[in-house]
């Protein structure tokens, strides 16, 4: 009897959900842009982002030289959401300082069942350039796999 008790306590003790990471990777690939990104966020309450990391490649003649290789990590992030299959993501990007920078703004949007098969999304790129010129929007599909 004392056996199965203890062996009970053991299993129950061990089945505790581990904090695992939900890991969804996007990538697109289109006469505007490259870009491929994973990141992280946490199973727990808020779902954290706890990693980020990825590189955008501009194709478009109207993305400035200066963002034609970009490397994105988290700490360009303005916002992040992943939830129940949904992942919303927005970088922000600035070449200069003050009145004289440039920006891109990258966000991502997708959804769809988080069994492994591939979520539909898409893109809107916006590049603000200092000379006061309307800025530049490129949009265009991506795909995103949850892990």
């Amino acid at each position: 009897m004392w056996r199965r008790l203890l062996l009970s306590i053991g299993i129950c003790a061990v089945a505790v959900p581990a904090l695992a990471a939900d890991r969804f990777y996007c990538a697109a690939d289109d006469a505007s842009i490259k870009f491929s990104i994973d990141s992280g966020f946490s199973d727990g309450a808020g779902h954290k982002l706890n990693h980020f990391r990825g590189l955008m490649v501009g194709k478009s003649p109207l993305i400035p030289e200066d963002f034609r290789k970009l490397p994105l990590e988290s700490t360009q992030l303005t916002q992040y959401w992943a939830y129940a299959g949904e992942v919303r993501l927005a970088v922000a990007a600035f070449n200069g300082n003050g009145d004289n920078a440039a920006s891109a703004e990258l966000v991502i949007v997708a959804s769809g069942k988080e069994d492994g098969t591939p979520m539909p999304g898409s893109y809107v790129l916006t590049i603000s350039t200092p000379d006061g010129a309307k800025p530049a929007k490129l949009n265009g599909r991506l795909t995103c796999n949850a892990k």
